[in-house]
């Protein structure tokens, strides 16, 4: 079953190119799956009175043309299936019959309050029927070389801003997040955004920040201060005009 929303691209939600940035993007995102949650049961609130939540675990966003101030926008989504301890859906944009974007994502059921992964078949989630995946270009798990050597460039506090419902960084900012390392970023649109969460990240937390380049593309992670991996990013980008 596909789920669709409609929204108006505000302009304080766009960058200084008047564009939405990939973690605009995510944030359309994210909110069309929490609606398809509350109008087909179980919402996240529902889960959550189950001490369970659904954490986003990887995704790919494949960004096909810019997404302006006011553009109205529709983002379909719908889940493609479960195994496990994970359940996956997929998200298209579209302005009109153009299509501006395509995602796929990996979430994983957890206990909230023993911090452990459930199977997803002790939850009916049964008013999702899964349809096809989206047949992307690359996987949503995102693969840095083993050989690439990533150079530090830059340290970062979590703030409480930083933060959502699950008092950790909220996985829309983390886009724009690693991002703002890239060189010029005010010259860059993203084209295409992979990120794994590994570890979560709260207030206090200071992450540092590596990034690499191969065959086109920027591989950055982000470690906590005891060395674990907090999240991996790839970006592929395009030059503005």
């Amino acid at each position: 079953m596909k789920f669709t929303q409609s929204y108006k691209v505000k302009f304080h939600d766009t960058n200084s190119n008047e564009l939405l940035g990939a973690s605009g993007v995510l944030k359309l995102i994210q909110e069309t799956g929490m609606l398809h949650m509350d109008f087909a049961r179980p919402s996240y609130r529902d889960l959550l009175n189950q001490d369970k939540a659904l954490i986003l675990s990887s995704i790919r966003i494949n960004m096909y043309s810019p997404i302006s101030a006011y553009d109205e926008v529709t983002v379909t989504t719908w889940a493609t299936g479960s195994r496990g301890f994970t359940t996956y859906r997929s998200f298209q944009i579209h302005k009109g019959e153009e299509l501006l974007a395509e995602a796929n994502t990996i979430w994983a059921l957890v206990s909230v309050s023993e911090k452990k992964l459930v199977k997803i078949s002790e939850v009916d989630f049964s008013n999702f029927q899964p349809e096809p995946q989206l047949e992307l270009d690359a996987p949503s798990k995102v693969r840095i070389p083993s050989e690439l050597k990533l150079s530090l460039v830059g340290e970062y506090t979590v703030r409480y801003t930083d933060t959502d419902l699950n008092m950790h960084v909220n996985n829309t900012n983390y886009p724009d997040m690693f991002f703002n390392y890239l060189p010029s970023p005010e010259k860059k649109i993203v084209k295409s955004v992979a990120i794994c969460y590994v570890n979560d990240a709260k207030v206090g937390d200071n992450l540092k920040f590596y990034m690499g380049k191969t065959d086109g593309k920027y591989y950055m992670r982000s470690v906590h201060e005891d060395g674990r991996v907090n999240a991996e990013v790839e970006f592929i980008t395009e030059t503005l005009g």
